[in-house]
């Protein structure tokens, strides 16, 4: 596996510009990375940070909402944008020539949205429609109620949208301190992949930004789990349920990351993994069934995942439940780690060819774990991890965290939650 080439340079005013250099590429990804997200929220403010990611688009000093619109586009590029618990993120994937063109755009959303009270009232009702289309989406809505019970409490519960009632109630002031937090208090993370001069982006951003000052300040964030129940009664033709639990990271652990990664390819990733052939495959319960891993700056998630009608949620459930016990008893099967192995690093290889996946990558390791670890010693570590080493710290985290379940549904069970989930079970 080949060696990247990044660069990092961190200016006074507290940008961290990063670059992965890819010589060969026709295109480029750059973007910036403001490091608040649902999580960092009151109760007061749930959907703030999401609100401050549209209104940037809706105008600023020098260009109109549809100029913004058209910037890129027209030039053949793309311009994303998004919202996590962790962080909310800007970037664009263009031609390679024109990366300097592209940060400019980018630097004029965050340095000088206009956020208009009239634009900011516009767009507060489409925000709305956003949140009434997610809860048409039973997936959506245990995904939802999953956070909003095993993190109770803590601004990991929040839905990241918002909901209907915490939009409505956002002010003009709200949405004005969220401006000023990225103009002033917050640091902010550029970073851009493919054929791209570090030293030249580095000059780019010291002006861009020239109006950020200061940006090292530090959110406050805090974690705390549950275990629990949440039944969602709503007409649907199959019953969706989230079965997760999540843990902080363990400086006893410090491979802990790759461990977990090995263990949830194996347990719910893609058609080969334990999940999918044996609650589809054998059984014929579901269609739709994975599982999949959150990292934030202090913690872990791991959640599973299906939909199936309404007499066969229960027994997949169940299986469900069984197979993350056998796998948590027995380990992996003969071969499984190698495999599970090979899968991992062929797809961060085939990954590896993107713009866009480099440069999320990039943001996304120094957002969550303040460093970036280079391709070659991500490669190292997973190999250097025996079975024995990734089952310890799967029992450890895994194993005796707090599970949560959330089951959207067309009835009730007769009983109290499902006659899987007692305490014995845990």
């Amino acid at each position: 596996m080949f060696r990247q080439s990044v660069k990092i340079t961190k200016l006074a005013n507290g940008i961290t510009v990063m670059t992965d250099l890819m010589p060969h590429a026709e295109s480029a990804t750059i973007g910036a990375w403001i490091p608040r997200g649902s999580r960092h929220e009151s109760p007061e403010e749930m959907g703030l940070s999401h609100f401050y990611e549209h209104l940037v688009f809706k105008g600023t000093e020098n260009r109109t909402a549809s100029e913004i619109a058209r910037a890129v586009e027209d030039r053949g590029g793309a311009l994303e944008a998004y919202t996590t618990r962790q962080e909310t993120g800007f970037y664009a994937h263009v031609v390679r020539e024109d990366v300097s063109f592209a940060l400019e755009v980018i630097a004029d959303l965050l340095m000088n949205p206009k956020m208009d009270a009239l634009e900011v009232e516009k767009e507060r009702k489409v925000i709305l429609e956003e949140i009434r289309s997610y809860e048409d989406i039973p997936e959506e809505v245990a995904g939802d109620a999953f956070n909003a019970l095993h993190f109770q409490g803590s601004g990991l519960a929040h839905p990241i949208t918002g909901t209907l009632k915490s939009v409505k109630e956002l002010t003009y002031e709200q949405v004005l301190k969220a401006k000023r937090e990225v103009l002033t208090d917050l640091p902010l993370l550029v970073c851009a992949a493919g054929k791209v001069e570090h030293e030249k982006l580095v000059e780019e951003c010291d002006r861009l930004f020239a109006k950020k000052r200061t940006g090292g300040k530090t959110l406050p964030v805090h974690y705390r789990s549950f275990s629990g129940t949440k039944v969602i009664k709503r007409d649907i033709q199959q019953s969706n349920l989230m079965l997760g639990t999540s843990f902080l990271k363990n400086e006893k652990y410090p491979d802990l990351r790759y461990a977990l990664l090995l263990f949830h390819v194996a347990l719910g990733s893609g058609m080969a993994s334990r999940l999918f052939q044996k609650i589809r495959e054998e059984q014929g319960l579901v269609y739709s069934i994975y599982a999949s891993t959150d990292v934030y700056s202090d913690s872990f998630g791991l959640e599973m995942a299906f939909a199936a009608e309404k007499k066969r949620a229960e027994k997949a459930l169940t299986l469900v439940w069984s197979e993350l016990e056998k796998f948590l008893q027995n380990g992996f099967a003969a071969g499984e780690l190698a495999r599970t192995k090979q899968n991992i690093l062929g797809g961060m290889r085939i990954g590896f060819d993107s713009t866009e996946k480099r440069v999320l990558r990039l943001a996304e390791q120094m957002l969550r774990y303040g460093y970036c670890t280079p391709v070659h010693e991500v490669k190292s570590r997973i190999l250097s991890l025996n079975e024995t080493d990734v089952m310890e710290m799967m029992r450890e985290t895994v194993g005796k965290s707090a599970w949560a379940l959330a089951a959207v549904v067309a009835e009730l069970p007769a009983k109290p939650g499902f006659p899987l989930w007692n305490e014995s079970n845990h």
